[in-house]
């Protein structure tokens, strides 16, 4: 119960702070530096919202597994910061594959842009998630 209840904040932390992130602040700059092929973006109500939420919810769930069962993770801070490892190495990977293998990204800069913010955003999906873990265990909560 403890991971399922960190895996729900951690999925509305990531998507509301990814939405502002990747849509908000980066969207033009990013539309801007990669390759528009007709149709490979769907666009407006064509892009599915709930398998959105279960991408985020996946990476959630990845995140809380991982500090619940191994690193044991526990506070905002030690979630912010191996959260921001796990999204800048996941991105690296990602990004660098696309870079290497297509025409997506115009330059390194969509590249370095794109880790900087994977950093953040899952920075913070760990750092809620490793507070909700915290909490639940200061207060004796879910005790498996």
């Amino acid at each position: 119960m403890r991971i399922a209840l960190a895996t729900l904040l951690g999925t509305l932390g990531y998507f509301l702070v990814g939405w502002l992130v990747f849509e908000g602040i980066l969207g033009r700059d990013m539309a801007a530096h990669t390759t528009r092929l007709p149709g490979f973006h769907k666009e407006g109500d064509a892009t599915s919202m709930l398998l959105l939420l279960l991408s985020c919810m996946a990476y959630a769930l990845l995140l809380a597994l991982i500090f619940a069962r191994w690193a044991h993770v526990h506070t905002f801070k030690e979630g912010l910061l191996l959260g921001a490892l796990i999204g800048m190495l996941v991105a690296i990977m990602t990004d660098l594959y696309w870079y290497s293998t297509s025409h997506f990204f115009n330059s390194l800069w969509p590249v370095a842009a794109d880790v900087v913010a994977a950093a953040f955003t899952v920075g913070v999906m760990g750092g809620v998630i490793a507070w909700c873990l915290g909490a639940m265990a200061d207060r004796g909560w879910f005790q498996t």
